[in-house]
């Protein structure tokens, strides 16, 4: 709540404290005699139901933790509103608290700030550049002195555009510092933990690297440690456009089958409650080494808390152990939330949880029969047809719950997404379990680790066959950007439906339940007495917003897109006509503005089409173009404008 509320939150309940209070102090009691007619359109048979889930008990805490956290949201925003002004010099001393990103023209390092032109600082954190002529050869954990420029972070240019400031929260980072002049003060300094999890860390992908071509090997640290840096833009968007990024980022499937593997090798030797303890204490190890990422935090403080209730002969509540798990990582980084990895874990989880039953019940009413095969023949065939519906039932309910989610951030929707993950399910689990094979006699036996990444390899080249059925037609679909309303609907309808759908058929009901269902053949009665009056008020209805909008004259928007350097507009005629004056441009190969910068400004706007593109001139900064020999008419022809 403290990311949407810009101003103390305290001023929003001061009216609905005093609201609450003059309707208990003036609420009448009516005592006459209960009608026989039922009213179907009453405030007070409604209140009921918010009363079961909003008590007086869950208010006070919901009040509680709004002000805590909108109270420590203004207090952080502060601190990065006033830290420094762009551009200023600065000269300090920090920790380096990662490892080197090589870049085009130097190198990037996270910094712990401890003090900078006479100020000391606390928990925070800056990039470091540093020209790659530098001969310092900085390491992680590192003391040093540094003297250089300070640069602010941009905020969103263009509407619904891409917010580098608000990104780098998530980071905890307060933005850059362009080093000139840098020297090491003194050498691994850092907490001694986060030293031996970062040297393991470096120790394990040094392995991956030297038994695996590249391509593979990017990979395989994304499955297993969620580090995606090295994965190629190109695999990354066919994992994406396939809807199985996820493989790619460390999730329960993953922790489970770690939990599997110890539990098999351990067990035996050592008895369960011994290596319920080691499981703990591996997964506690496992999220140092990766980094602390959102995914493998939740998913491992979730076992965690599974297992721990186990050794203490506790129930294990799943929404208890969300709730835990959220709640570690927003203490650590409130800005968190906002993070689209944690987004998706955590919605794809309740997902599962609140979806998997129902849907599993819609899939098994499907039933295939073939009476002219022989009995074991039919019976292995059902237990396949079991197993796939399985893993479909836990894929739409994850999809159903990530949709609007997935539209919202990245207007891509995958036609094939049950098919590959379907494909996906099959092969992800050898290759979790064959990579931590690689992982563990790579550091004991090589010749062994060779071996075994070879078929790791076949599998992982699989999964690449199978991210690339993105390339089929019509394999992606562009939607425009939902807006925060038509999110919220969407969520509040399919939760409806998922409760209706459960209330006919659950077995065993409660009184709310029965009355809510009670209620629904109460609707359906009061409807088909009056379908006449209720056909005519929805035909009405219908006909009044169609004649509203196409009759109702629009206004000419005018949209000049900040594209960098060059020039871009797009124009929206009142007959809703979209048309597109140049697209900007890039002398760069690496950068494709259109992809980045264009394309996610029409989406945002609500379109999915240009009907009408005019390019001035072909300057690099109003087009983007590729020049083409054409042999047949002897001259040079411009074509495929990537920018449009």
């Amino acid at each position: 709540m403290g990311l949407y509320f810009k101003f103390s939150i305290v001023l929003f309940y001061i009216p609905i404290f005093a609201i609450y209070f003059i309707i208990k102090k003036f609420y009448i009691i009516n005592n006459k005699k209960i009608r026989k007619k039922i009213r179907l359109l009453s405030i007070k048979r409604y209140s009921r139901y918010i009363k079961l889930i909003i008590t007086p008990k869950v208010f006070f805490y919901i009040i509680i933790f709004s002000v805590i956290s909108n109270s420590i949201v203004i207090f952080q925003n502060q601190k990065y509103n006033n830290l420094y002004k762009d551009k200023q010099n600065i000269s300090g001393e920090g920790i380096i608290i990662s490892n080197g990103e090589e870049r085009e023209y130097d190198y990037l390092y996270k910094i712990k700030l401890l003090h900078a032109n006479n100020r000391q600082y606390d928990n925070t954190y800056l990039y470091l550049k540093i020209n790659k002529k530098s001969t310092e050869n900085i390491q992680y954990g590192d003391k040093v002195n540094f003297n250089g420029e300070f640069i602010e972070p941009t905020s969103k240019r263009n509407y619904g555009g891409f917010d580098y400031k608000e990104y780098l929260k998530t980071l905890k980072i307060y933005g850059s510092l362009k080093v000139d002049i840098i020297k090491i003060i003194e050498k691994d300094i850092e907490n001694p933990i986060f030293s031996f999890a970062n040297r393991i860390s470096l120790k394990i992908k040094q392995k991956i690297d030297a038994l695996m071509r590249k391509e593979i090997a990017s990979l395989v640290k994304g499955i297993v440690l969620g580090d995606n840096s090295e994965i190629e833009e190109t695999v990354e968007e066919n994992f994406r456009t396939s809807n199985i990024s996820h493989v790619l980022a460390v999730s329960g499937m993953h922790v489970s089958y770690i939990i599997i593997g110890i539990h098999l090798f351990f067990q035996p030797i050592i008895g369960k409650k011994r290596t319920r303890c080691i499981i703990i204490i591996f997964l506690i190890f496992y999220i140092f080494i990766t980094g602390f990422s959102t995914s493998i935090v939740r998913a491992s403080t979730m076992g965690i808390l599974a297992i721990g209730a186990r050794i203490l002969h506790k129930k294990n509540d799943i929404w208890t152990s969300i709730a835990i798990s959220l709640g570690v990582i927003l203490i650590y980084n409130p800005f968190l939330i906002t993070n689209i990895g944690l987004q998706f874990s955590y919605l794809g989880t309740i997902g599962i949880i609140l979806f998997h039953k129902n849907v599993l019940k819609v899939l098994g009413s499907i039933r295939f029969k073939n009476k002219k095969r022989k009995y074991r023949f039919n019976r292995n065939i059902t237990l396949l047809v079991a197993k796939i519906k399985e893993i479909l039932s836990v894929s739409i309910s994850a999809q159903l719950a990530i949709f609007p989610i997935m539209i919202y951030h990245f207007n891509l929707l995958g036609i094939y997404f049950l098919i590959t993950n379907l494909l996906v399910s099959m092969i992800i689990g050898p290759i979790i379990i064959l990579s931590s094979l690689v992982i563990i006699f790579s550091l004991i036996w090589n010749p062994l680790a060779q071996l075994i990444s070879f078929f790791l390899e076949i599998l992982v080249q699989i999964l690449i066959m199978i991210s690339n059925l993105s390339k089929l037609p019509f394999a992606k679909i562009y939607l425009p950007t939902p807006k925060i309303l038509i999110i919220m609907l969407y969520y509040f309808f399919i939760l409806i439906f998922n409760n209706i759908y459960s209330l006919y058929h659950r077995k065993k009901l409660n009184h709310t339940q029965i009355r809510a269902r009670n209620l629904i053949a109460l609707v359906k009665y009061k409807l088909f007495l009056n379908k006449k009056i209720f056909l005519k008020i929805f035909l009405t209805t219908i006909v009044s917003a169609i004649f509203l909008i196409t009759f109702i004259p629009k206004k000419l928007n005018i949209h000049f897109v900040d594209v960098g350097q060059g020039d871009c507009t797009f124009i929206v005629t009142p007959n809703n006509k979209t048309i597109l004056i140049d697209g900007g441009g890039s002398s760069s190969n690496e950068f494709d503005l259109g992809k980045s910068t264009l394309l996610p400004y029409i989406l945002d706007r609500g379109y999915t089409k240009i009907d009408t593109v005019f390019i001035s001139h072909f300057d690099q900064d109003h087009v983007r173009r590729f020049v083409i020999y054409n042999a047949k008419y002897n001259r040079q022809t411009y074509s495929n404008w990537k920018t449009i």
